[in-house]
């Protein structure tokens, strides 16, 4: 298979199991991908505790399915659905909004 790769999230090269969700990531052509399913009822602040900074990532998403609010240090937010691509800055927390899990696609 000269010039390609092929992997799936179905056999994901790394796991993590969160309080109400699982993060999934693969490695394929130096590029790292996670896919994050998060259940309804998820935040920031249940899995790492109100007291926690927050996240200093810079996220890249595509919101496959379900819905996800985040707010800002600066006081803003931005809420994601089905079908939109988000581009987060460090300094943010997040949750789930609604009763449908939110799968996410970040690179």
């Amino acid at each position: 298979m000269a010039g390609t790769e092929r992997k799936s999230f179905t056999t994901p090269d790394h796991v993590v199991d969160l309080k109400r969700g699982r993060m999934s990531a693969l490695e394929i052509a130096g590029v790292q991908l996670w896919r994050s399913d998060l259940e309804p009822g998820w935040s920031w602040d249940d899995e790492n505790g109100p007291a926690a900074a927050s996240c200093p990532m810079i996220h890249r998403e595509y919101v496959v399915a379900g819905r996800i609010r985040y707010m800002m240090d600066n006081g803003s937010e931005t809420t994601g659905q089905a079908g939109d691509f988000l581009y987060v800055r460090p300094g943010h927390r997040a949750e789930v909004v609604g009763d449908e899990t939110c799968v996410l696609i970040d690179w």
